[in-house]
């Protein structure tokens, strides 16, 4: 999906970065069906051999209720990945999620207080995790980015282009360390200078 096909940008408006969760975050919801299935297929099975219903019978249902419990988290997360986008401008960072019902929030960087990234410890052993964006006023996370991979280098990014747009860049202070410091040694010496007077 192009970033123009589900957001209006502003003329001259750049397009920083842009993302999804990671693919392999649908191997999560195999899972969960999986284990549903078996779940599901286990109680079937042992409600219908509990009232006597013959083998075809159970099978027969069984089975279908089975394939269902495996379909249904597999096609959820399938769809949940599918259609979440992240976009990151040069003045805003936008989330856009939903099948029917398509739901674009825009978080202006301008707004940005804080941002922190998340690893669990198959997030860290697999290079996957949370980034939450927070603004001033917020209670809690403002804007929640899930399974992401290299969730470290998307928090940054987000977090320079935020500084950026606020304008507390540190690379805008004008001179060098060593400049300041002889300013520092300047003012110093005006003051003993003064001070023995």
């Amino acid at each position: 999906m192009n970033a123009v096909d589900w957001v209006s940008l502003a003329d001259g408006e750049t397009v920083v970065w842009q993302g999804q969760p990671r693919r392999r975050v649908v191997l999560q919801g195999v899972a969960m069906g999986l284990l549903s299935a078996v779940v599901v297929a286990a109680v079937v099975w042992a409600a219908l051999s509990a009232v006597g219903v013959s083998l075809a019978v159970s099978l027969a249902v069984t089975v279908p209720l089975a394939v269902v419990a495996l379909a249904v988290p597999t096609a959820a997360v399938w769809l949940w990945r599918r259609t979440t986008h992240y976009l990151l401008t040069e003045r805003a960072l936008y989330h856009r999620t939903g099948v029917l019902s398509v739901t674009v929030t825009e978080l202006s960087l301008r707004k940005v207080q804080n941002t922190a990234y998340e690893q669990g410890v198959l997030g860290t052993v697999f290079g996957h995790g949370t980034v939450t964006v927070d603004t001033a006023g917020s209670e809690g996370a403002e804007l929640t980015l899930r399974a992401m991979n290299d969730p470290g280098s998307v928090q940054q990014r987000i977090a320079e282009q935020a500084s950026r747009v606020r304008g507390d860049d540190a690379d805008d202070v004008p001179g060098s360390i060593e400049q300041w410091q002889a300013v520092r040694s300047e003012v110093r010496a005006i003051r003993t200078a003064l001070g023995e007077r």
